[in-house]
């Protein structure tokens, strides 16, 4: 199969963090498509580590978003601080911001302390 013809498969699935989500006032699809860069930049693989370079409508179709929708969602991201655009190749990557709201807790959050 060609490149052209190269389907895009929708994700699996998504965990939501809702406080957080919540607090930053994000959509359910704002979360998804920051989850998905935050997951495709650091892919262990990949030729430029720590950004995500695909095309954004790549993003969109991972979850059967619009292309309006997706890039609406990625300013969005932008102005909030959780994501950031490289000026020069327009790579996409998630901020610290992203990782201490958003991927990284304590223990103590588990169990509820």
């Amino acid at each position: 199969m060609n490149k052209k013809n190269k389907k895009i498969e929708l994700a699996d699935f998504t965990t939501i963090k809702h406080h957080p989500r919540v607090k930053y006032n994000l959509s359910n699809n704002d979360y998804c498509i920051a989850n998905a860069i935050y997951h495709l930049s650091n892919n262990p693989e990949s030729k430029f580590k720590g950004w995500y370079y695909g095309k954004v409508e790549t993003l969109g179709q991972m979850f059967n978003f619009g292309r309006s929708a997706t890039y609406e969602s990625i300013k969005k991201l932008i102005e909030k601080n959780l994501v950031e655009k490289d000026p020069e190749s327009n790579f996409l990557k998630t901020t610290n911001i992203w990782w201490d709201e958003f991927v990284n807790f304590e223990i103590g959050q588990l169990s509820g302390k």
